[in-house]
């Protein structure tokens, strides 16, 4: 924008110069032109920020996007983790003392696991003032990490 303004400052210069040493003819000449070279420039300015807008108003809807997909994925692992826990939980009433702890120690880390889908749930709401693409990246590398863990 500041450039823009330095181009119409230098040609109305130019034109008031090449206005003072012209006849009339030349004068009205470029006149002329420098009005058409200030249209020229609002309409590029003008055009400018529209693109701007469109390009900020697209990443919005892409976030907003992204943050649904992520919302659902979380959501999915969860019910899944809640399902595990459930079993282990009928298999922990049956179990002996040996294959409790074992089992018990399975359970604390799903639980984590269930605090930590939890947290990243309540991140994804917020305005998000890191990378937002490190995030997705993170938070679908911590679901496929934990599916992992659970087919384990």
């Amino acid at each position: 924008m500041k450039k823009t303004i330095k181009i119409v400052a230098f040609m109305l210069s130019i034109g008031v110069f090449t206005l003072t040493s012209c006849s009339r003819e030349e004068k009205q000449s470029v006149a002329d032109d420098l009005q058409n070279t200030q249209e020229k420039v609002t309409d590029s300015a003008e055009e400018a920020a529209e693109n701007v807008k469109d390009a900020a108003n697209q990443t919005a809807e892409d976030i907003e996007a992204s943050r649904k997909e992520l919302s659902f994925k979380i959501k999915e692992k969860k019910e899944d983790i809640k399902e595990e826990l459930d079993k282990l939980d009928a298999k922990i009433k049956k179990a002996t003392t040996k294959e409790k702890s074992k089992l018990e120690e399975r359970r604390d880390k799903l639980n984590d696991n269930m605090t930590e889908l939890d947290k990243d749930m309540t991140e994804i709401g917020k305005d998000i003032k890191r990378d937002w693409k490190q995030f997705k990246r993170d938070l679908n590398a911590k679901i496929d990490d934990m599916q992992e863990n659970m087919e384990n």
